[in-house]
């Protein structure tokens, strides 16, 4: 009876409590409620992410070196159709009547149009998307380039080249954000290098199609334009065919997924990643991890309402911000060097044919660059008359070609070299090296050394694409395409100031100008340091807000 009682008794105690039991239960899981969550919710944050988390579950292969290719065409497209005019203009100068002046100014054409259009280009690829932009602009490019060739005297073919060039600064602005944004953060620096190099790679086909195009004797009479087709007039089609390729390999293309996750087309966002995922580990879509996106704070804003003020309005929302704290001191950093660079580059691109034509026809004993380009001016043959030939001087397209091998390969090299040093080690040094040899190349008293130090100047060019790196990550997606697009822009503007001081110097005070451009990249170099380390974020002063979007890894 007693153990059947205390039995009882416990029963019936147990039965009297209930109500306590269960308030005790609800206590314990108020306690814990903050793991309880954690645990609910951790199958579903297994399968979501962030985008630079989801770009690196896409791995890196096949498919990124294939778009990293289609991106290196366009990019050498650009140059080859940018640089042309510097050996089109000498064999047209008879059929179009041109003068030296006028041939000068038509040179600049593509440099003007690019410095022109560029913030509409960033504006119109930031609201309506890299890929759309590039499609729209390299097709009208294309057309008004062929239209070009057949132009019957100066007037139409400044007006049809420059419409050309217009749309021609679309993938010029857009193309190194369209690049930079199909490759997770541990190897975008590497493929946008690499894609950078066919720049150095346009610069060596431009001269070789030159060589064998020009010589050409073509002679085709066309009586209702009231023109000779020759060989210069193929040479400007034949200049525009990379860009032309790019357009159709383009159609088989995506947009880029930044631009479609910022725009809040996650589910468009993923199916690109889903097809990445696949071509690079070679496995169905279907295995790819991640089922959804952590959406951003920022979306770039497509442009709904018509009407010039609301261009204007969406124009100012995209800039406006580059202009205010934090973004200031980035944007005129990356203007800065952008326009040395370009200057320095482009603008004694233009002088190639000139210095190295001089150099090759000195017989007169070891001298200076400065020296030979001075002796040849006060000779009577000095080329100064414009005299109408097809021909060029082989000896330059050799140089011309060799100088693009060397180019190509520096981009090349610093391509393998980023991972391992960073882009502002790089920089610097690269910088730093180019700059002291610009200055070299003037102080050098025997040609051959001086020719090398002036092409080891050109080498700076190869720090464009590694600039560009450097502005992808620098600045949140929703502005990174106008960031890139004012940059460059400045940079076109260097082309120019740089092209006419240049062509001043060399004809008034030549040593100058080498002093000036050597000291202008070395100033770039020292800008430099102010750029995040490897191990650094972009930067990091920047408001939660505006990084949400940006990504976080070596600068």
């Amino acid at each position: 009876m007693t153990v059947v009682g205390s039995a009882c008794v416990r029963w019936f105690s147990s039965g009297k409590n209930s109500k306590q039991l269960a308030m005790e239960k609800d206590e314990m899981k108020a306690k814990n409620l903050p793991e309880i969550i954690k645990m609910e919710k951790k199958e579903a944050y297994d399968n979501s992410a962030t985008l630079d988390e989801a770009m690196f579950a896409t791995g890196f292969g096949i498919y990124n070196i294939l778009h990293m290719l289609l991106s290196g065409l366009i990019l050498m497209g650009v140059i080859m159709q940018s640089l042309a005019l510097g050996y089109v203009l000498p064999a047209a100068q008879c059929d179009l009547d041109l003068t030296l002046q006028q041939r000068g100014w038509l040179a600049a054409i593509p440099f003007s149009a690019i410095i022109l259009t560029s913030y509409f280009w960033g504006w119109l690829a930031d609201t309506r998307g890299r890929r759309f932009v590039m499609l729209f602009s390299m097709l009208i490019s294309t057309v008004f380039a062929v239209l070009a060739s057949f132009s019957p005297e100066i007037i139409s073919f400044a007006v049809l080249s420059f419409t050309s060039a217009v749309f021609m600064a679309g993938p010029s602005s857009v193309v190194y954000t369209y690049l930079g944004e199909f490759t997770n953060l541990r190897h975008r620096d590497k493929i946008v290098a690499f894609g950078s190099s066919f720049v150095g790679i346009g610069t060596i086909l431009l001269p070789a199609v030159s060589w064998l195009i020009l010589p050409i004797d073509i002679s085709l009479p066309i009586n209702f334009l009231k023109i000779t087709y020759r060989s210069w007039r193929l040479l400007v089609i034949a200049a525009n065919l990379p860009l032309a390729i790019g357009f159709v390999l383009l159609l088989f293309a995506p947009e880029s997924p930044k631009f479609l996750n910022a725009s809040g087309q996650q589910e468009a966002c993923l199916r690109v990643l889903r097809q990445m995922y696949a071509v690079n580990k070679r496995l169905p879509e279907e295995n790819y991890p991640i089922k959804s996106l952590v959406e951003e704070s920022h979306t770039v804003k497509a442009l709904e309402s018509s009407g010039l003020t609301a261009v204007f309005k969406s124009m100012k929302d995209q800039t406006l911000p580059l202009f205010q704290v934090p973004l200031l001191k980035w944007t005129l950093l990356i203007c800065f060097i952008q326009f040395g660079l370009f200057g320095t580059t482009n603008g004694y691109y233009v002088w190639f044919p000139t210095i190295l034509n001089s150099v090759a026809n000195h017989d007169g004993g070891t001298a200076g660059i400065c020296a030979i380009l001075d002796a040849h001016q006060k000779s009577p043959g000095n080329g100064t008359d414009v005299v109408c030939d097809d021909t060029m001087n082989t000896t330059t397209f050799e140089l011309s070609i060799y100088i693009g091998l060397v180019f190509s390969s520096m981009y090349i090299i610093v391509g393998f070299l980023v991972d391992f040093m960073g882009k502002k080690l790089i920089l610097l040094l690269v910088l730093s090296s180019t700059g002291l040899s610009g200055i070299g190349a003037h102080l050098a008293q025997n040609q051959n050394i001086a020719v090398v130090l002036f092409a080891v100047f050109q080498m700076c060019g190869a720090c464009i694409g590694l600039t560009n790196a450097v502005t992808v990550e620098l600045f949140p997606t929703k502005y990174r395409a106008m960031a890139i697009c004012l940059s460059m822009m400045m940079g076109r503007v260097g082309s120019m100031a740089g092209s006419n001081l240049i062509g001043m110097f060399l004809s008034t005070n030549c040593g100058l100008s080498f002093y000036i451009f050597g000291g202008l990249i070395l100033t770039c170099a020292l800008l430099c340091f102010s750029l995040p380390g490897k191990s650094d974020s972009a930067p990091k002063n920047i408001k939660t807000d505006l990084t949400r979007n940006q990504p976080h890894g070596s600068a």
